[in-house]
């Protein structure tokens, strides 16, 4: 039995049927496309043009060709300007490094910056005078609305298609589609703030005749203008997130070295790129972030997932408590004169940068430099790079850090930055005498026959011991109270994240610090003969002077790969700062327990061990730090650190990362009454006895 208008032999039920009523869709898009580009190119031109003079003149006429150093400066300053002075430090010294990884992912990451920078600005451009339409006329709202919801439902890779089509592979279509989905929640917000104000003050204004313009410009955007900065954040986040999608594209910058790790199975250009491509997106999120967020930047960017549909929950207020000034506590006699103790020590140690750290041979630079292991007659001092090198610069560093510390602490009673304090001081001398003892455990460099100390690190350590005794008797004496009442409940993830940080430090300890692949280090007494032999051979015969050749350097990379120096922190050779770092991590481990909440610990002991922990850590990292830094800037070629001393560095911050929210919530400002902080504490105590066992 035939159906009507069907091929005889295919029935109604059958699948085969369908064919007899295809709609030929694809068909009409294919025809539609063809005649845009026929009869619009004039005005696709127009679309692309904005997008081909941002990226040709911001990206690749300045940015690329300008030197690293201005933009780390620019980069240092805005920060500065636009956040603190501490986001601005920040926000250089990650550029910067990303710079250190090499000039290929320098530019790229200057693509990377350019790109996302050229998306916002657009967005910008559209989104916010949009939303200021819409908030202000809700018939033009009930019209964009639902095609901001289609930008969003829609994937990014069904709507990537037209454009390729109509603008071909490249930075362009990729920077469209970036916009397409980053656009969305700054329009929303937009208009949300405009929403938000209160009637009450706009409809004051415009009965003191003001008229709509200044009504727009005097009160409207100014009260809206926390809701479009949270736009323009969140614009910024999704950005960031489409970078993958982009490179997929042909866009440049670091989305596409991962991009092309992942193809090609790279696990070393996949790390480089990736750390460099996170740390551009924190430092671009940091800047642009509301100045009371302190949430990470991979939370955030789930936030602006979550809520790109509705980002109002963005909006909403913190706890009241946390945004209050209070009156700031004077300075003390014996908090004052620990903090001058320890500024005093701080500048001992910054002059013993300036004496000599070493002699006869280089400490450090021994193990990376061959011409370094015999330097007889010459002394080195604390910054130079046979001498203290990277540790001594930590030294001088943290030096002037306690020193700003004790200046802000004693002047100002430390309002100005919050570490710029009592336990600020402390946690900068405890990295200081860190980095100092670390260099004394160094052990010399294979070969090195004759070496000594100079007396620049015994003066460093003398202002070192100094600066943490000032210190530690400062945040003994310092009448800090907490921003908001603390829990009284056992921290269990502070301790769960100092374990992890113990066991990844213990982990680094055990791992490669120095991997040495240099020709004098793995050619073998029967490879030199075999190589020796190849060379007589080819001088005989020039026929076979190139497989000899190609022969050696076969045989050479042979053995810089199974036959290279690995050294770690405990052989005798290597580092020799296994037994420093297992100190300083389990130290750090026995004060996570007060720091906890274990043992009943109050709340000052609670942020006294946390001051401990953050200042733990710091020293961890900076000798961590200060052996990579040192061994980069001298080593030969075939000579690296290894992965020891990274994990490490890991471990410390982690250390830093257990205790810094505890810290971080004590203040010399009294936030409440302590009357207050009194009830609460007894409402929680009656309330845990109330619980059914």
């Amino acid at each position: 039995m035939s159906g009507i208008g069907l091929a005889q032999d295919v029935g109604l039920l059958e699948n085969d049927a369908l064919d007899e009523f295809t709609v030929p869709f694809g068909a009409w898009i294919d025809q539609s496309v063809d005649w845009i580009d026929n009869n619009l190119g004039w005005l696709l031109d127009a679309i692309e043009w904005p997008f081909t003079f941002l990226l040709s003149n911001l990206v690749d006429d300045f940015l690329i060709k300008i030197s690293w150093f201005w933009i780390v400066i620019g980069f240092v300053l805005i920060g500065a300007l636009v956040r603190n002075v501490r986001v601005g430090l920040f926000a250089g010294a990650a550029l910067a490094f990303c710079g250190i990884l090499g000039d290929n992912y320098w530019i790229e990451t200057a693509r990377t910056i350019g790109f996302i920078l050229v998306a916002v600005l657009l967005c910008a451009l559209i989104g916010i005078p949009v939303g200021v339409a819409c908030g202000r006329i809700d018939g033009l709202w009930s019209v964009v609305r639902p095609v901001l919801d289609a930008m969003q439902v829609v994937h990014a890779f069904v709507y990537m298609l037209p454009f390729i089509f109509f603008f071909g592979i490249g930075e362009e279509a990729a920077t469209m589609v970036t916009m397409v989905f980053a656009l969305p929640p700054l329009i929303r917000l937009t208009n949300l703030g405009i929403r938000q104000v209160p009637e009450d003050v706009v409809e004051a204004a415009r009965a003191y005749g003001a008229a709509e313009r200044r009504v727009l410009f005097d009160v409207q955007l100014p009260l809206a203008s926390p809701a479009i900065m949270t736009g323009l954040n969140q614009t910024l986040l999704l950005s960031i997130s489409m970078l993958g999608i982009a490179a997929i594209m042909g866009a440049g910058g670091l989305g596409r070295l991962l991009f092309r790790a992942i193809t090609n199975l790279d696990v070393g250009l996949a790390a480089s790129a990736g750390l460099a491509f996170f740390l551009v997106a924190v430092v671009l999120d940091r800047i642009s972030q509301p100045e009371d967020s302190d949430q990470p930047l991979l939370g955030r960017i789930a936030a602006a997932w979550r809520h790109r549909n509705d980002p109002s929950p963005l909006l909403a207020p913190g706890d009241d408590r946390s945004g209050t000034d209070g009156e700031a506590v004077a300075v003390t006699g014996r908090e004052r004169s620990g903090l001058l103790l320890a500024a005093a020590g701080a500048l001992v140690a910054a002059v013993a940068t300036a004496l000599p750290w070493g002699k006869d041979a280089g400490l450090i630079s021994s193990h990376a430099r061959a011409a370094d292991t015999d330097l007889a007659g010459s002394d080195f001092n604390g910054i130079s790079a046979s001498g203290g090198s990277w540790f001594g610069l930590i030294v001088l560093g943290l030096a002037v850090w306690l020193l700003l510390a004790v200046a802000d602490t004693v002047r100002r009673r430390s309002r100005g930055g919050r570490f710029l304090s009592a336990d600020g001081a402390l946690i900068a001398a405890l990295g200081m005498l860190g980095s100092v003892v670390a260099y004394l455990a160094i052990s010399p460099g294979a070969g090195v026959e004759s070496y000594s100390d100079g007396i620049g690190v015994w003066v460093a350590i003398v202002g070192a011991l100094l600066a943490v005794a000032g210190s530690l008797v400062a945040v003994l004496d310092a009448p800090f109270t907490p921003i908001k009442p603390l829990s009284l409940d056992i921290a269990w993830g502070r301790v769960i994240g100092a374990v992890i940080a113990g066991l990844v430090v213990l982990g680094g300890t055990v791992a490669g610090w120095s991997f040495d692949a240099r020709a004098e280090s793995v050619i073998t007494p029967e490879l030199q003969a075999e190589i020796d032999e190849l060379e007589r051979e080819a001088e005989l015969n020039p026929a076979v002077a190139l497989e000899n050749a190609n022969i050696i350097q076969n045989r050479m990379n042979q053995a810089r790969r199974t036959e290279r120096v690995i050294n770690d922190a405990w052989t005798a050779d290597g580092a020799g700062l296994g037994l420093l770092i297992v100190v300083l991590a389990g130290l750090a481990l026995v004060l996570t327990v007060p720091a906890a909440g274990l043992g009943g610990a109050d709340d000052m002991a609670r942020w006294r061990a946390s001051v401990g922990v953050l200042g733990l850590g710091a020293a961890l990292m900076a000798v961590a730090a200060g052996w990579i830094a040192s061994l980069l800037r001298v080593a030969d070629p075939g000579f690296v650190s290894g992965v020891g001393a990274f994990l490490v560095f890991v471990g410390g911050f982690f250390f830093l990362g257990s205790a810094r929210g505890m810290v971080a919530n004590m203040d010399r400002a009294r936030r409440y009454d302590d009357t207050d902080a009194l009830l609460e504490r007894e409402a929680v105590e009656v309330d845990t006895e109330l619980v059914p066992v």
